[in-house]
């Protein structure tokens, strides 16, 4: 996909730079003449653009992404068929994937597993109103564009971005996915996905449980050799005890996590909005508790993206 580099898209996006490569599509920074400022555009890759139903549903999705506007939503500026590609321009963001941080710290503090998880919970709060399922929340989707001044991520120091509304929907009816699972993504199916059943708004609360589960144990609860054993896992497997991997992980927060992870979507929280609730009130009763700190490991920079060389400047990772 590095052809692209150079490249004048739309007589205003000059490609200067790519930024990562996966399964479903490439990312480059890319500079829009017609505004002066940073972008980035994310070029979905073997879209044929015979398959007129891909080619539909591309724009479909891509107007849907953009019309989700949201604090806590990557934004879609601008979509763009040319030369036989199809180019989504998105909000460039500075600062790590969710996945990149817990690479470096292991485990994150439960306080910050229930930021992150609670501002995830707004913005499909909102899509999930609209009809719209994400189908593909995994730490590589979600960034942290930090915010300015002193801070954590527990008190505002970092804004949760997630990305990738409507991709894997487009990839599904491209025939780039094999029986509904995402290659590289089977660690955070839902049991219904796995299945090759219909997903709904619980799909996503689950997929956010295992988040949730590697954020605090420092690996997802599922492992195995294939995306196939993953997947049956989650299918039909109870998930091992996150208290067994972090032992400080304070009860209250197991058994919220516990209820995301259920294999039958109606023994979930009903909605992204109950389990906002149940984050922010499992996070006053931790304040009131005074629950000890976890040991994490390096700490992650105080400023996300700050030059110092601990993330790639994008925070556009794999996806």
């Amino acid at each position: 996909m590095n052809q692209f580099e150079g490249t004048l898209i739309a007589g205003r996006y000059e490609i200067r730079e790519h930024i990562a490569t996966g399964g479903m599509a490439s990312v480059f920074k890319t500079w829009d003449h017609r505004v002066e400022r940073i972008v980035a555009i994310k070029v979905l890759r073997s879209l044929d653009k015979n398959d007129l139903r891909a080619v539909e549903r591309f724009r479909r999705e891509a107007r849907a992404a953009a019309a989700l506007a949201h604090p806590n939503a990557v934004t879609i500026y601008d979509f763009v068929e040319e030369m036989g590609q199809y180019f989504l321009v998105m909000e460039y963001i500075h600062g790590p994937t969710l996945k990149q941080l817990i690479a470096q710290r292991r485990q994150l503090q439960p306080r910050e597993a229930i930021e992150i998880a609670a501002q995830v919970c707004a913005v499909l709060q909102v899509a999930h109103a609209r009809g719209f399922i994400h189908r593909d929340i995994k730490p590589q989707n979600i960034m942290l564009a930090w915010s300015g001044g002193a801070g954590s991520l527990s008190d505002g120091g970092a804004w949760v971005k997630l990305t990738d509304f409507g991709i894997v929907r487009v990839a599904e009816d491209a025939g780039l996915t094999n029986s509904g699972i995402v290659l590289g993504t089977a660690d955070y199916l839902s049991p219904e996905q796995a299945r090759g059943e219909n997903l709904t708004a619980s799909s996503d609360l689950y997929s956010l449980g295992v988040v949730m589960f590697e954020m605090l144990a420092g690996r997802p609860p599922f492992v195995g050799p294939t995306a196939v054993s993953i997947a049956m896992q989650h299918a039909s497997t109870n998930p091992p005890p996150l208290r067994q991997f972090s032992p400080q992980v304070p009860t209250v927060l197991e058994q919220l996590v516990n209820r995301t992870l259920q294999k039958e979507p109606d023994e979930r929280f009903d909605s992204a909005a109950e389990m906002q609730k149940a984050l922010r009130a499992c996070a006053k009763e931790l304040a009131r508790s005074k629950a000890p700190s976890m040991p994490v490991g390096p700490s992650y920079p105080s400023r996300f993206g700050d030059g110092q060389g601990q993330y790639p400047p994008s925070g556009h990772g794999q996806f």
